[in-house]
């Protein structure tokens, strides 16, 4: 009204993003509240729903795993706020990111190293092929001695299967390790069975006595 000396502001309102535009002024989380249930076998169990604050390098891990270091589609996975990973569905507000900050934050994860050489001593597990699947056998498990054994499973297959001199494959972002890959010949195969008594566990004896195939797999930390 005049002579009230009241003037009427314009109050500027934000305008909506665009789909799919990165807004520059943003900057990706060091940390990403999820919401965090089970899934087997294509069920989703809503009953058990976790809210977690997970570390944004440890999601961005869990979403190399599944697509590797590919920007488009892990900038599709942020924005989706969706992933499937290790049994358990993860559920997070959608993340917008531009590709160059995409790959300026996918630098912190390591890159394959196709000629990368295998330090035996860094390795973590040793995969064979066994009659009912695969056998795994971790280094924890692999260096337990048997009563009255002076010597390990463990050191003793390093010592057979380095001698094949394994490729490197690739890195493996969920077991966070460089996968060798090596053709298992006739006679390590027959050395792996003579050594296979000296494994702690009885059932996991049996299964290197089975072990079938010419293929081996190795991991190794860097």
């Amino acid at each position: 009204m005049p002579g009230c000396g009241y003037q009427k502001q314009s109050v500027s309102r934000p305008q909506p993003q665009v789909a799919g535009e990165y807004d520059g002024r943003l900057a990706l989380p060091k940390a990403v509240p999820c919401k965090v249930s089970s899934e087997s076998a294509g069920y989703l169990t809503m009953a058990a729903v976790e809210r977690r604050e997970v570390p944004l390098i440890a999601l961005g891990a869990r979403i190399l795993a599944v697509c590797g270091k590919d920007v488009g589609r892990v900038a599709d996975i942020l924005a989706g706020g969706r992933l499937v990973s290790g049994g358990s569905l993860f559920r997070w507000a959608p993340i917008q990111a531009s590709a160059m900050e995409l790959a300026g934050f996918l630098d912190n994860y390591p890159d394959d190293e196709p000629d990368r050489v295998l330090d035996p001593s860094r390795c973590t597990k040793i995969v064979l092929r066994g009659t009912r699947g695969p056998v795994e056998i971790t280094s924890e498990i692999g260096r337990q001695r048997r009563l009255f054994r002076r010597i390990c499973f463990w050191d003793e297959a390093l010592k057979v299967l380095a001698g094949l001199t394994p490729r490197c494959q690739r890195y493996s972002y969920s077991d966070e390790a460089d996968v060798f890959v090596a053709v298992l010949t006739p006679e390590a195969r027959e050395r792996l069975r003579s050594i296979a008594p000296l494994l702690r566990y009885s059932s996991l004896e049996r299964s290197v006595n089975e072990i079938q195939g010419s293929r081996v797999t190795l991991f190794a930390s860097r």
